[in-house]
């Protein structure tokens, strides 16, 4: 019999387009065995049957299903070496984070015991998870428990339409399927960056939009009015649904609100767009740029360090007086940097902030120092032979120019050893690009409104097969 024959797969907490536009694809392609645990806010009553013809479960059958007494004991249980502890995976949940601490706590028990009943009931081979929401944070932690294997695809940005596994909740876990590619991939990484370096090829993120064009101003529109029918049309189980969709633990009232000040941040930003910068000024700095919140980049990636101010005064306490420092607004982030949000970036010794549809790569290039949590800016400054901090466990650690956060009080003498540190040779960029790229596999972009095309899914396919030889062969190991 084929190892396949009984290589089961099971994916926690995907969505309906998913499960037919990739993840059934993917296993009629490889011939997989394959279950969903899907998405938490779908429950018996909201899935279509027609969309898959696997097996279907639900962490919730009715979505009026109590939720139980916290079990404490149970959750801690859950907590080991690379799992976050409980009450990160809660302050990395956007919508849980809101609840009450007993609420969150009582939900936690709810998904740990799901989880430990499906994957008892479906013994999988292999559980594919993501890297957002408590349920997946809790998917790995149950699965860790249980020894069954987990991993969460990963996608690069340069170049885009490639994937990898993380085997934990960190981007810096990829898995290396054939160590013998670090070598082979020489060519390919040196033609990718020189066409980074030309600018042929770009990071999506940071392709600048016009910041007050009509189609950015009402971007929101459409999902907030999706928002204001769902609350009408769910509004009797809203109590049941505030655990897992953050449309529903609104009032109607709060969303309205939320659409005003929204607004009003917007129209404030244009506002003040001579004091923000725009091409990078003539004066020595360092390069930081914010992340969006919430998201897994830095809320689940490295939580520790989700607390942006704290990281800008850090860098800012860290910097000579020679240097200032300069803070990139997100683009996609716009409408909630308030005017209290920009003052409070600006109050911290020798910042200045950066208009949020400026090029981020422009600052780079002129950057002395380029300071990260995680992202594609650390990467591509990385490409550029920038000096680099990262606080974050990141895969750019790899590069020669890469430094990761240690203890606070020794970042001012790192910040002093990075600004005075050479720019390595090309090879050492590009033997460290071949490595970081050696974990990735062609396939598709992870933007999912786009359906991937039948040679993408091959893709997958192939690294799909690839993970299971890696996993038989450990198992393999293992025994012996």
């Amino acid at each position: 019999m084929r190892a396949a024959d009984t290589f089961r797969f099971l994916t926690v907490g995907t969505s309906a387009r998913l499960v037919r536009n990739l993840w059934d694809r993917i296993a009629a392609r490889a011939r997989y065995p394959i279950s969903h645990l899907v998405h938490p806010t779908y429950d018996r009553s909201s899935w279509d049957e027609k969309t898959s013809s696997n097996k279907i479960y639900f962490f919730r059958d009715d979505m009026r299903a109590c939720m139980p007494p916290p079990d404490r004991d149970l959750l801690e249980s859950l907590e080991r070496k690379d799992v976050p502890t409980i009450h990160n995976m809660i302050m990395g949940d956007r919508v849980v984070s809101k609840l009450r601490y007993e609420d969150a706590l009582a939900y936690g028990t709810f998904l740990a015991r799901r989880l430990i009943e499906i994957y008892r009931e479906i013994k999988p081979s292999v559980v594919i998870g993501d890297f957002d929401a408590l349920h997946s944070s809790l998917a790995l932690a149950v699965a860790r428990q249980l020894n069954i294997p987990w991993f969460a695809l990963h996608f690069t940005t340069i170049p885009s339409g490639q994937v990898a596994f993380c085997a934990n909740l960190s981007p810096a876990s990829t898995v290396l399927l054939e160590p013998e590619r670090r070598q082979d991939l020489r060519g390919r990484a040196q033609e990718v960056l020189r066409n980074f370096e030309t600018g042929k090829a770009r990071a999506p993120a940071y392709l600048p939009p016009e910041l007050l064009s009509p189609a950015f101003m009402f971007t929101h529109v459409p999902s907030q009015l999706r928002s204001v029918l769902q609350v009408l049309r769910r509004r009797k189980l809203r109590a049941h649904r505030k655990y897992s969709d953050y449309r529903n633990s609104y009032r109607l009232s709060s969303l309205f609100q939320e659409a005003y000040r929204l607004r009003k941040n917007l129209l404030n930003i244009g506002r003040q767009k001579d004091l923000l910068l725009t091409p990078p000024p003539d004066m020595r700095y360092a390069f930081f740029g914010l992340h969006m919140q919430p998201e897994s980049s830095i809320d689940v990636f490295a939580y520790f360090f989700s607390n942006q101010f704290r990281i800008i005064e850090l860098i800012a306490r860290s910097l000579p007086p020679t240097h200032a420092l300069l803070v990139k607004l997100h683009k996609s982030d716009v409408p909630n940097y308030s005017p209290a949000y920009l003052a409070r970036l600006s109050q911290f010794p020798s910042v200045r902030v950066v208009a949020p549809h400026s090029d981020a790569l422009q600052f780079i290039r002129k950057a002395d120092l380029v300071v990260g949590i995680q992202g594609t800016i650390g990467l591509e400054a990385a490409l550029l032979g920038k000096p680099v901090i990262m606080f974050g466990d990141s895969p750019i650690k790899v590069f020669p120019n890469v430094a990761t956060f240690g203890k606070a009080i020794d970042l001012p003498a790192l910040v002093r050893v990075k600004l005075a540190e050479e720019k390595p040779e090309r090879s050492k960029i590009v033997e460290s690009f071949a490595n970081y790229l050696a974990p990735f596999y062609a396939a598709s972009g992870n933007d999912w409104s786009i359906v991937p095309s039948d040679s993408e899914i091959d893709g997958y396919a192939h690294a799909f097969k690839l993970l299971e030889r890696h996993l038989v062969e450990e198992r393999a190991v293992d025994c012996n």
